[in-house]
């Protein structure tokens, strides 16, 4: 017997470079997070503390991403026949979760902080801020050049994250600059409400996707696919048809077509004729059709 070698997913993947990467970042991350977390105690700085919570949310991404592209790894069995890929999107949405929980405590913390004002250390604050800008940067540059090596979703999410610590970073040595000139105290409650609003849209972005992809849902116009496919010729009618996302790179199908009698023997010309319209107009590579005969199937 010959053994064919089929063009079908393999539902892992083996990326040692990414994982490399993700253990350096990982153990860069939670150290800075630390140094920042007892700098904006000592400072007393509501924004240097927030900026600490937000490194600290990352040193939680990033783990569950580690573990995630561990696990992805591996091959399916015949308990996962689908492997382990998905724990990516579940890695996500805790992630998501987590900062959007982080954001809303931080406004509390910055009203409560307004009301209730304290004196702010405005060396340490800068110092540690300075720091941390130039962490980022550093950071952002190892998982821009991991993304060269290889294409990683994890990968690319880490270094949304980065970038966004960026902005956080500047926005402190901003603040902390305003205080030394202006004594204006306030400022540093208003950049922790500032970072705490960017965090909570990334979160509810990573959230939102991962939510759908988690659902089997998918952002794509059904109602105009299923159209299309109906018009092809040779096609009767379409049913148990399903459209959904198993990552932000992949969109699958399935349905049911039933042929019309004058075109049973075309019946593999029929299915290529919809693997080309979903691949070539709407991305979707992976496609399950399953052929009904109204001779041989009850309707």
């Amino acid at each position: 017997m010959i053994k064919a070698d089929f063009h079908h997913k393999q539902h892992y993947k083996i990326q040692a470079y990414s994982k490399k990467i993700l253990y350096i970042t990982l153990f860069l991350t939670l150290s800075f997070a630390l140094i920042e977390y007892i700098g904006g105690i000592l400072s007393n700085s509501l924004a240097l503390l927030g900026d600490s919570f937000h490194m600290f949310s990352d040193v939680i991404a990033l783990g569950f991403s580690l573990i995630a592209l561990i696990f992805s790894s591996k091959k399916p069995n015949k308990k996962y026949t689908f492997g382990y890929v998905r724990l990516e999107i579940i890695a996500a949405f805790i992630n998501g979760l987590m900062l959007l929980g982080i954001s809303i405590y931080l406004i509390f913390e910055g009203i409560m902080r307004f009301l209730n004002p304290r004196d702010i250390d405005f060396k340490s604050m800068l110092l540690i801020a300075t720091i941390g800008l130039i962490f980022n940067i550093i950071i952002t540059i190892i998982l821009t050049k991991s993304l060269k090596e290889e294409d990683n979703l994890n990968i690319q999410s880490a270094l949304w994250h980065f970038l966004g610590d960026l902005i956080s970073s500047i926005g402190i040595i901003i603040s902390s600059t305003i205080i030394y000139f202006t004594n204006y105290q306030i400022v540093d409650v208003i950049m922790s409400i500032f970072i705490s609003i960017i965090l909570f849209r990334g979160g509810y972005k990573i959230t939102k996707s991962s939510f759908i992809i988690l659902m089997e849902a998918t952002t794509l116009n059904t109602e105009e696919i299923y159209k299309e496919i109906e018009e092809i010729e040779g096609i009767k009618n379409i049913h148990e048809f399903h459209v959904w996302h198993t990552d932000t790179n992949e969109t699958n199908a399935a349905m049911h077509i039933l042929l019309d009698e004058y075109h049973i023997t075309k019946d593999y010309t029929i299915v290529e004729n919809v693997k080309i319209l979903l691949k070539e107009k709407y991305g979707i590579e992976h496609c399950f059709v399953a052929l009904e005969n109204i001779k041989y199937n009850n309707h």
